[in-house]
């Protein structure tokens, strides 16, 4: 979810209580807890801006009593060796993997849909210039073109996706939804991104391309698989759906004054169909090393307007500052949201993982992990 996208099982209620504590740094040592016996070596992430951890490193921080968020450089240095991809440090996949002591290699990169990023190179088309951001994650398996040399020689055994916001263009209905709200509120359009009224760009960029995203992430898991057949190891591989951070009911707030309450409210609608999307799918594929960590509910009571939001939110940007419409931290998890993130996606692994000893893993409210049985 670039700009503008669960309970933990029993086996990670430890985590959670570390991580109710203030914000732990990056290396989020609160997940390096005992796992199952059979863990991961080598996780590869492939995704969009969730994934890659995208506002983490602008440095914002909360004010409560202002409701707003302060400070923030957006020429903020990002690690190599794509940096205009935005991985950090504070990612979830960073942060799993440190709990596991396993490889991690990062490919995911802000932005990136299903044809451009995981399947095709990440490119940034402009009007002047288009800018590639990185090669492919994964590249095309079925044509053998674009692929990504440095999966291959990762040779994971586990591999976590985040991916489908920016394939309906979340940004752009963002974007459309605040321009409608400005229109409405001056009496120039009526009010859009509603029930009733949800406008061409949600009818466009949502509802019509749900289909060709459900059939993309059929094609991503079945990929990954003959991938790790041609190599010998087939990797287990941990779809994640979408947090909501959108203010509850008719809440208001700076960070949601851009739109009116109805909007938000019909955007989470749309973020919950999307979460709905992605766990029928994903379980619809009946396969053991498939699985899906649910994240739908991992901002319950840390939503916009609470007094510790666990995303940034739109009081980032400011007409009397310009270049803070250029930040891309807006509806991106701050660290404390990224680790958890973790703790939710790392339970799910260690139901997957404690399979493969023969023992069927409990089911958890925050997961959709197959048992070894289906």
């Amino acid at each position: 979810m670039s700009r503008s996208g669960a309970a933990v099982a029993l086996v990670a209620l430890t985590t959670a209580a570390l991580l109710a504590q203030a914000p732990l740094p990056a290396s989020a040592q609160a997940l390096d807890h005992p796992g199952p016996a059979t863990s991961p070596q080598s996780i590869v992430q492939l995704g969009d801006s969730v994934a890659s951890g995208e506002g983490t490193l602008y440095g914002y921080r909360y004010d409560p009593a202002t409701q707003t968020w302060t400070g923030g450089n957006i020429d903020a240095k990002w690690p190599g060796p794509y940096p205009l991809c935005h991985d950090s440090p504070d990612a979830y996949g960073q942060l799993v993997a440190s709990g596991y002591h396993a490889r991690l290699s990062q490919f995911a990169c802000t932005g990136a849909s299903f044809t451009n990023g995981i399947s095709m190179p990440r490119v940034n088309y402009g009007y002047l210039y288009n800018t590639t951001l990185r090669p492919a994650e994964f590249g095309d398996w079925d044509t053998q073109q674009y692929l990504n040399a440095q999966y291959d020689a990762a040779k994971p055994d586990l591999v976590l996706v985040t991916l489908g916001a920016d394939d309906v263009q979340f940004v752009a209905i963002a974007e459309a939804c605040i321009e409608n709200a400005y229109e409405y509120y001056l009496g120039a359009a009526s009010l859009q991104c509603v029930p009733g009224n949800p406008g061409s760009t949600i009818t466009q960029d949502f509802t019509s391309y749900l289909p060709t995203l459900q059939a993309d992430y059929q094609t991503l898991a079945r990929w990954i698989n003959a991938r790790g057949q041609a190599d010998g190891q087939v990797p287990k591989v941990v779809f994640t759906d979408y947090y909501d951070p959108l203010p509850v009911g008719n809440t208001t707030c700076p960070d949601s004054n851009y739109l009116y309450p109805q909007q938000t409210q019909y955007l989470s609608q749309l973020l919950h169909q999307l979460d709905t999307l992605i766990i029928q799918t994903i379980d619809g594929l009946h396969d053991p090393n498939v699985a899906v960590a649910d994240v739908s509910k991992a901002f319950d009571g840390h939503e916009w307007c609470t007094p510790d939001p666990w995303a940034y939110g739109l009081s980032i940007y400011s007409v009397t500052n310009p270049e803070s419409f250029y930040s891309q931290a807006p509806f991106h998890p701050t660290p404390r949201g990224q680790q958890k993130l973790a703790s939710l996606v790392k339970s799910v692994i260690d139901q997957l993982f404690s399979s493969d000893r023969g023992k069927a893993a409990p089911a958890s409210p925050g997961s959709h992990a197959p048992s070894a049985s289906s």
